[in-house]
């Protein structure tokens, strides 16, 4: 007469499994504890919704596999959602300049919920929403993501780094973050269509261009 406790126990595991690999932007708000803060420390902050370190340390170290893959370099800064940077990394190369844009993707993410590339495409359309951002402390650069697990937003990313001239059609800061986040996290939503290349001129450098000069 134990089968049914068996399959009870079965059944919760099959259940939690499940909500591991369906993490993503859609859900109900659940987000599994193995990304975000829990026991005492989570007490402690009275926060049980924001991105752990262990996590955030993953990311970045994803980030990094794909850009030493490409013979290149990046920064990967993470933030939890009250802006504060849980994990921040800078390979050999990158400077001041690239460690404070690749922050503004973050908080840009972070902040209008929605991948940064959302104001690059924009800038594309209004050349104003450069100034107008950056009065906010935002940025029109391409490579921040918001962190959505489940449909709840832990955190954001930013990427930032990568010279113009070792981007192509499948590297770049944003696809870096974008696929960074699938490997630890799960499925994400398509990146947006890039405007800029869409408007640059024949031979104008495609890709790499990504309209704003990014750092």
């Amino acid at each position: 007469m134990r089968i049914a406790p068996l399959l009870i126990c079965a059944g919760a595991a099959l259940s939690m499994t499940a909500a591991y690999a369906a993490s993503s932007y859609d859900g109900n708000g659940q987000v599994p504890q193995q990304f975000v803060l829990s026991g005492k420390a989570a007490d402690r902050l009275h926060d049980h919704i924001s991105i752990n370190a262990d996590t955030a340390e993953r990311l970045s170290k994803a980030c990094e596999a794909i850009a030493r893959r490409n013979n290149s370099q990046v920064v990967v800064i993470v933030l939890d959602p009250q802006g504060l940077v849980v994990h921040e990394h800078r390979m050999d190369g990158e400077g001041w300049i690239q460690v404070k844009a690749t922050e503004q993707k973050a908080l840009t993410a972070l902040r209008t919920r929605a991948s940064s590339h959302a104001l690059t495409n924009r800038n594309v359309q209004d050349p104003f929403t450069n100034q107008n951002m950056s009065g906010y402390g935002l940025t029109t650069q391409e490579g921040g993501l918001p962190i959505i697990v489940n449909g709840q937003v832990i955190g954001a990313i930013g990427v930032g780094g990568i010279p113009p001239n070792e981007r192509n059609a499948s590297y770049g800061e944003e696809m870096c973050a974008r696929d960074a986040l699938e490997q630890v996290i799960g499925p994400q939503p398509p990146l947006l269509p890039d405007l800029t290349a869409q408007r640059a001129p024949a031979g104008g450098g495609g890709r790499a261009g990504r309209g704003v000069q990014n750092q």
